[in-house]
């Protein structure tokens, strides 16, 4: 705590000017109305200018927003052909059909899945099982707005 030097008024650490007297310890002063006035009138305009600032902001993003495209995307599995290899007939249609309406290939991804296998052996004869399965994921894109 501490003590106004001008009217002796308790005041918190914090506090800049008392807010009996209107004494300012920046300036170690009492401060005249006018310079309160002037004060007051700053930080307005401080303010109507950080509040324009943020409106022209955001009517510039929102401008930018509509000059950017959108894009939706679709998700194509084909699946690989049993002995392992890419069905190149298969993706070579979905790349047809998909680029028929406006789509293009965005990107491709091979990807393999079911890593379980078992084996049988009996008497030194031994099979084995691998339940993999192979996959080409094709992603299109498409432009929905320009």
């Amino acid at each position: 705590m501490k003590t106004c030097p001008n009217c002796g008024e308790l005041l918190g650490d914090s506090v800049d000017v008392c807010i009996k007297c209107r004494y300012d310890y920046r300036y170690r002063r009492v401060i005249t109305s006018e310079e309160l006035a002037k004060q007051r009138n700053r930080q307005i305009e401080e303010q109507q200018k950080a509040l324009e600032e943020s409106r022209l902001k955001e009517e510039q993003k929102k401008l930018q927003l509509a000059k950017n495209p959108r894009f939706e995307y679709k998700i194509v599995i084909v699946n690989d052909l049993p002995n392992g290899q890419i069905d190149g007939d298969g993706v070579q249609k979905a790349l047809d059909e998909w680029a028929e309406n406006g789509w293009k290939l965005h990107s491709a991804i091979s990807n393999e899945i079911g890593k379980d296998s078992s084996s049988v052996s009996i008497a030194g004869f031994g099979s084995g099982i691998n339940a993999t399965i192979e996959q080409t994921i094709l992603i299109f894109e498409r432009c929905i707005k320009a």
